[in-house]
């Protein structure tokens, strides 16, 4: 049991609770599979679980963002402090963290919007939905230029190759499609006939093939990772159109990101693993809640954050001498955490309790040194 890590929770509120004196908040200990061990303290900000050896560090939102009125689905952050998110109201809207303000509701969509990424530039949003479509927003003036059209069923999440001049999309249909933004047509499906995609990566790798297609740009040298719903964790280079492997999980694979060379996969099992990007070697399995992970974003060269199904959202190290650390970003009442984004100082949260919660890296990454 000493080698495994428990799950630490505290008490949704506690950053309200503490401000009263005298007064108290409940924390758990919870190992997987064994009874939660409760107790109540009043000094929660930064705990150590003796048994295990975890240091768990309790960070609150600085803000929780209220724009949409349903539970949100997806979320992404510019560096400009412009937002942009989707809800189960079928809302993708553009909006501003400092203010709050909305500035723009970009309608197009026939149905649920799962995910939405800002491009490089701060001023372009792709979003992907349950209409089979991917469409290219100008965050500027709402206007819908381009309009990705190929997929027969819902696509769940899409990848920007290096400045957006080509995207990937994966869809439910089985398809992972490379996709020319100034044509708005189809290249060629980059993964195809291995059942139906739930979450894409993409990544950087050392074997680089010359592309001599002028429409396709800068992904000679790329890889893209897909997690599939059969269990599937599936590694093909971009440029050469051919896997460099397959690995296959206990359950769904629901979210993944890609931390320096390491491939983060979350599962459906609740169990995170952790794989070599060259050649698909088990790294570690992480396996310490046993609800669905839900999302994933890389926040530096080892840090990573998720998301679950019961509202735990927490940071965790690749690096081995930070392996017994975790700090959580609290104020879900045990609500989903759907998405999570990140511009480099500033971390959001996307929730199912309609709240987008506003965390400060800064106050996470010193745990971490």
């Amino acid at each position: 049991m000493s080698n495994l890590m428990p799950v630490v929770t505290i008490q949704w509120d506690w950053h309200e609770i503490l401000r009263l004196p005298n007064d108290e908040v409940w924390i758990s200990a919870k190992y997987l599979n064994t009874n939660s061990v409760h107790d109540k303290s009043n000094l929660c900000l930064v705990l150590k679980h003796m048994e295990s050896g975890l240091k768990i560090a309790f960070v609150a939102a600085t803000k929780a963002h209220n724009v949409h009125k349903k539970a949100v689905l997806s979320v992404a952050l510019a560096e400009n402090a412009l937002a942009v998110s989707s809800c189960e109201e079928d809302k993708l809207l553009v909006w501003d963290t400092r203010t709050n303000e909305a500035l723009l509701d970009l309608d197009g969509h026939g149905g649920p919007i799962y995910k939405c990424r800002f491009f490089p530039s701060g001023i372009v949003v792709i979003s992907s939905g349950a209409d089979g479509s991917c469409r290219i927003w100008s965050a500027e003036s709402g206007i819908n230029p381009v309009t990705l059209k190929g997929h027969t069923m819902s696509v769940p999440d899409v990848c920007i190759v290096e400045k957006g001049r080509n995207v990937i999309s994966v869809s439910k249909d089985g398809f992972a499609k490379l996709w020319d933004i100034g044509e708005s047509q189809c290249l060629d499906n980059i993964i195809e006939g291995h059942g139906p995609i739930n979450c894409c990566a993409i990544a950087v790798t050392t074997d680089e093939v010359e592309i001599e297609n002028e429409r396709e740009v800068e992904t000679g040298n790329k890889a893209l990772v897909v997690g599939c719903e059969n269990g599937f964790i599936i590694c093909s280079h971009v440029g050469k159109r051919q896997d460099i492997f397959r690995k296959e999980m206990t359950s769904a694979c629901n979210a993944c990101t890609i931390v320096d060379q390491t491939i983060v996969m979350g599962c459906e099992d609740g169990k995170l693993v952790l794989l070599n990007l060259q050649d698909g070697t088990v790294i570690k399995e992480i396996h310490e809640s046993a609800s669905p992970v839900f999302c994933m974003a890389t926040l530096s060269n080892h840090l990573f954050a998720i998301g679950r199904q019961d509202g735990n959202c927490v940071v965790i190290s690749i690096k081995d001498e930070f392996a017994a650390v975790r700090v959580q970003l609290t104020g879900s009442d045990c609500d989903g955490i759907r998405d999570i984004a990140f511009n480099g100082k500033w971390i959001l949260a996307a929730c199912r309790d309609s709240y987008i919660r506003k965390y400060d890296f800064n106050q996470i990454s010193v745990h971490f040194k």
